[in-house]
C-alpha cells in the first residue's frame, strides 16, 4: 500500500509557527468574546454600570495599541516556542531521512546517532527501532551474500563431477558400469542432503519450522539409524558400544533421526578407528544422549565455530568424505527448536569427541 504525499508541503517548523500563531489569535479573540459576554451579563443584571451610557465613551488610540501589542506579543511568543520545540522533532526526523537515503543508496552500515537534545519518547523509540532494523538488514544482506557464495561453492564440486562423468559416458571415455553408477548416485545423494539441510535451516530462520512433538521411545529410532550406518561403521573400524535406557521423551522422532544421522556422519568423517559409545539416560527433568569416540577430537580454536553453517574443520578431508558443512548447524538448529541443548566437550572416557544432547522431559 502506497501513501501519497504533497511534494509542496511546508516544513514542521513553519507548521508549528502557523499552528501556534492561529492558536494565539484564536485565544485572543475568544478572550474578547468571553469578556463581551461576561460584561454584557453583568450590565444586564445591574452588577456594572453600562459604559455606553456615557456619551464621551469611545475606543481610543491607546486601546488599539494595546490590542496590537497583545496580538504581536502572542505571535512572537508563538514563533519562539515553535522554533524551540520544532527543533526537537526536525533534527531526528531529518537525521532519519538522511540515513534512509544513504541506506537506499547501498550504505547499510550508517546509523542514526543518539540525539543529544531532549526529544519525545515516541521519536526516541522510532530511532532505536530503526537502528535495530538497520542492523538486522545489514546482517541479513551479509549473511545472504555469504550463503550464496557458500552454496555455490558447495554445488560446484558435485555438479562438476556429475557433468564430467556423464559427458565421459556420452563420449565413450567411461564405461557406464555399476561402480560408476554408484559414484554418480553418491553425488546425487550429497546434493539431496545439501538441499534438505538448507531447507531445514531456512524454515528455522524464518520461524516456519514445525515439530511433530510426541512422547517417544527413542531407542527404536537410535537402532534404526545405527542400522543405516552399520556397514560404514565396520569399514571405518568403529566398534559400537551401546548403553541405552528404555525411557520416553517428548520430541519429534523424525527430526531426532536427522540429528543422529548427522552426528553419525560426522563421526565417520572425523573419528579414528576404535570405540563409538552411545549412551542415554534420564535425570529428573531431562533426557540426555552422549556420543563419544576415540579421537582425535576437535582443537579448541574450532569449538566456538563448530555449529556454524558451512564451517569445516579440515577442508580437503571433509570434502573427500562428502560433507556439506551444514550437518552440525542443522543439528544445533533442530535441538534449539526442541528447546534443548547440545554441547561439545572432550571425552573423558575415550579421549576423543563427546557430543551431549539434552532434551527436556516435558511437552513443548
Amino acid at each position: 500500500m502506497k501513501y501519497k504525499f504533497n511534494h509542496n508541503a511546508i516544513g514542521i517548523s513553519a507548521q508549528f509557527i502557523i499552528m501556534l500563531s492561529l492558536l494565539n489569535l484564536g485565544i485572543t479573540f475568544l478572550s474578547f468574546a468571553l469578556g463581551y459576554i461576561v460584561y454584557g451579563w453583568a450590565i444586564q443584571n445591574g452588577l456594572l454600570k453600562d459604559p455606553c451610557s456615557d456619551t464621551n465613551f469611545s475606543i481610543s488610540f491607546i486601546d488599539y495599541i494595546w490590542i496590537f501589542l497583545v496580538l504581536f506579543t502572542g505571535f512572537l511568543l508563538s514563533t519562539f516556542l515553535a522554533f524551540k520545540y520544532a527543533k526537537r522533532y526536525t533534527q531526528p526526523i531529518n537525521a532519519l531521512a538522511s540515513v534512509i537515503k544513504q541506506i537506499q543508496q547501498g550504505n547499510l552500515s550508517v546509523r542514526i546517532e543518539q540525539p543529544h537534545a531532549q526529544i519525545p519518547h515516541e521519536l526516541m523509540s522510532l530511532i532505536q527501532n530503526f537502528n535495530v532494523m538497520a542492523n538486522q538488514l545489514e546482517v541479513s544482506v551479509k549473511n545472504s551474500t555469504l550463503w550464496n557464495a557458500a552454496i555455490a561453492h558447495e554445488l560446484r564440486t558435485p555438479v562438476t563431477i556429475l557433468q564430467g562423468r556423464l559427458q565421459g559416458i556420452v563420449d565413450g571415455i567411461f564405461e557406464a558400469d555399476q561402480k560408476l553408477h554408484r559414484s554418480l548416485l553418491n553425488q546425487v545423494e550429497g546434493l539431496s542432503y545439501l538441499v534438505e539441510d538448507l531447507r531445514t535451516l531456512t524454515l528455522i530462520e524464518n520461524q516456519k519450522f514445525r515439530l511433530d512433538i510426541q512422547e517417544t521411545y527413542l531407542n527404536t529410532h537410535i537402532y534404526k539409524c545405527i542400522q543405516m550406518f552399520e556397514n560404514r561403521f565396520q569399514q571405518k573400524g568403529l566398534q559400537l558400544s551401546l548403553n541405552l535406557t528404555n525411557d520416553t521423551v517428548f520430541c519429534d522422532p523424525r527430526r531426532i533421526e536427522q540429528v543422529l544421522i548427522a552426528l553419525f556422519s560426522n563421526a565417520l568423517r572425523y573419528s579414528n578407528a576404535g570405540k563409538l559409545c552411545i549412551t542415554t539416560y534420564k535425570t529428573q527433568n531431562n533426557w540426555i544422549l552422549t556420543l563419544e569416540d576415540e579421537g582425535p577430537g576437535i582443537d579448541v580454536q574450532h569449538i566456538e565455530h563448530l555449529f556454524k553453517p558451512f564451517y569445516r574443520l579440515e577442508e580437503s578431508r571433509s570434502r573427500s568424505e562428502g560433507g556439506t558443512g551444514l550437518g552440525l548447524a542443522v543439528v544445533y538448529a533442530i535441538i534449539e527448536a526442541h528447546h534443548g541443548k547440545i554441547r561439545y566437550t572432550k571425552s573423558e572416557n575415550l579421549g576423543g569427541s563427546c557430543f551431549t544432547i539434552l532434551l527436556k522431559d516435558t511437552a513443548i
